[in-house]
């Protein structure tokens, strides 16, 4: 049997792996007593890392539809977690600046976010973790177009090289 067909390959792990961690975050967010959902988290941890991007570049970087996160955004708006502002690029575009508010909050789901990652990494040395994590680094960088996310591993510049060759 095809090592492809196991249900071992990597493709098959990461998905399974992705939906079960997604799955255990969900859990927890929604015991957490803060009032956000998993996507308003997502959308406000999304816009904490990627400051003054476009609406339009967070929904793409987050896999949603553009109007799934206009509507996390309306909320987090109007608990004064983010601002958007128009573009001056493009008046048409909106970008997103997290608030102070958007700190103070990361800083109180830090626990629940520690409870997760220790769940998920329980039974692995630091040094495996680290591994995995560049050699994921590696796998997303291969399988994206956003120079965000590759310009943040130095490879943007070697595009005619192999991506694989710095993992940070």
């Amino acid at each position: 049997m095809s090592h492809l067909t196991t249900g071992n390959t990597l493709g098959f792990l990461l998905t399974d792996t992705a939906r079960l961690f997604r799955q255990f975050f969900e859990k927890n967010v929604t015991e957490n007593g803060l009032g956000l959902t998993p996507g308003e988290i997502r959308a406000l941890a999304n816009t904490v890392r990627f400051r003054g991007s476009r609406q339009a570049v967070l929904a793409e970087r987050m896999g949603v539809e553009p109007m799934t996160l206009s509507s996390y955004l309306d909320r987090l708006e109007s608990r004064g977690l983010v601002a958007r502002t128009v573009d001056p690029a493009d008046r048409r575009a909106k970008l997103v600046e997290p608030t102070d508010a958007a700190f103070d909050i990361l800083d109180q789901l830090d626990p629940l976010f520690e409870d997760v990652y220790l769940q998920a990494t329980h039974g692995l040395e630091e040094a495996q973790v680290d591994a995995m994590s560049a050699s994921l680094r590696i796998i997303r960088a291969n399988l994206t177009n956003d120079h965000g996310l590759l310009a943040e591993m130095n490879i943007l510049s070697r595009q005619n090289g192999t991506p694989g060759d710095k993992a940070d």
